[in-house]
């Protein structure tokens, strides 16, 4: 439960505060012997600006997002009703309302962001929104976001067989709209497509940082056993500086003995 508590504090911390917490967590973790618990915080990944936005509609705006939640919910089952062939009468109402509470949310956040001193620029209010599409086409995307702890943001055609673009599409009945339904997934794919190699990027990177660092370890392993032993031979000289000393001033006292003898004769 601790560990719960302390996502909840990291994930509803300012966004430039989150990787400092984050670091000194897993700092703290080691220290008090949890050593696997403190290396998974410290491979938590910052949000990014647009998930920073949902997580703190989760956390400061709860009953606008469940009302947002429950409407995915009668969204898709208008979705496997018009698909199960007993009629789309509910679909196209569902679709709006849906859009509705999407675009209010994305307000909110936006209020969010400038609150915190960010700018909320359209293409980040375009991810907010395709997250909160995520959410209310999919009841695994929904426990994400009701949750609050995203890092990134959620593709709504990666959720579910429903988004917002199948129930626009449906709702107008129209080949333009279906076209820029069309043309909107292709730009969700190229973004989403564009953030995975991103994010292999940077795993690599990872990698190659976490290869240095045990370098490093090592080099720094062997410093110390070299230290040891130059420590110990050090040692091991002051005990025979200290006992030719002494045998000196034995053989000294000696031969003052001795010439003190010979002036007597």
């Amino acid at each position: 439960m601790a560990e719960e508590k302390l996502l909840e504090r990291l994930y509803g911390l300012p966004l430039e505060g989150f990787v400092a917490a984050r670091d000194e967590a897993a700092r703290h973790l080691r220290q008090d012997g949890k050593a696997e618990v403190a290396e998974q915080v410290a491979e938590l990944r910052k949000p990014t600006v647009s998930a920073w936005a949902v997580n703190q509609l989760a956390r400061r705006h709860p009953a606008r997002l469940g009302e947002l939640l429950d409407r995915g919910e009668r969204l898709r089952a208008a979705h496997r009703s018009a698909l199960a062939g007993r009629g789309a009468a509910g679909l196209a109402a569902a679709g709006r309302a849906e859009r509705q509470v999407v675009a209010e949310l994305v307000r909110l956040a936006a209020r969010e962001l400038e609150a915190a001193g960010r700018a909320s620029s359209q293409a980040v209010l375009d991810r907010i929104a395709g997250t909160l599409h995520a959410a209310a086409g999919d009841a695994v995307a929904a426990r994400l976001v009701r949750g609050g702890r995203l890092a990134r943001d959620l593709d709504p055609s990666g959720f579910g067989d429903l988004g917002p673009l199948a129930a626009e599409e449906a709702g107008h009945n129209g080949e333009p709209v279906a076209r820029q339904g069309r043309e909107r997934r292709q730009e969700l794919r190229r973004v989403r497509d564009e953030a995975r190699k991103q994010a292999a990027v940077t795993a690599d990177r990872a990698i190659m940082a976490k290869r240095e660092a045990e370098r490093l370890r090592a080099a720094a392993a062997q410093a110390e056993e070299a230290a040891t032993r130059a420590r110990a031979a050090a040692d091991t000289a002051t005990k025979a500086e200290r006992e030719a000393s002494e045998r000196a001033a034995t053989s000294a006292e000696a031969l003052a003995e001795a010439e003190a003898r010979l002036a007597k004769v």
